[in-house]
């Protein structure tokens, strides 16, 4: 009978993420495509700096375009929550 042995990597696995994937103005215009909001409305809700990351903005897109008035949804949750063109200068603090 032979015996292996199994030798334990000493290299760092990283676990993937998407976070470092933000929004673009070319993927505003798919998110207008797909949900119908205003490339302004989803301009001025994920565009701020940094941007916001697509799949927060895909969810966002989806849970407004359950309401009856989509575009301002979006930006009142922007507004609520300080972001997009709502998020404020570093200068201000």
């Amino acid at each position: 009978m032979t015996t292996t042995t199994v030798r334990e990597s000493t290299r760092k696995v990283s676990t993937r993420s998407t976070r470092h994937h933000r929004c673009t103005p070319e993927f505003l215009e798919l998110l207008e495509e797909d949900f119908g909001i205003s490339a302004f409305t989803l301009s001025n809700a994920f565009m701020g700096v940094p941007a916001e990351p697509k799949r927060s903005a895909i969810a966002l897109c989806e849970w407004a375009s359950c309401a009856d008035d989509p575009a301002r949804a979006l930006l009142a949750w922007a507004r609520k929550n300080r972001r997009g063109t709502f998020r404020p200068d570093g200068d201000e603090a």
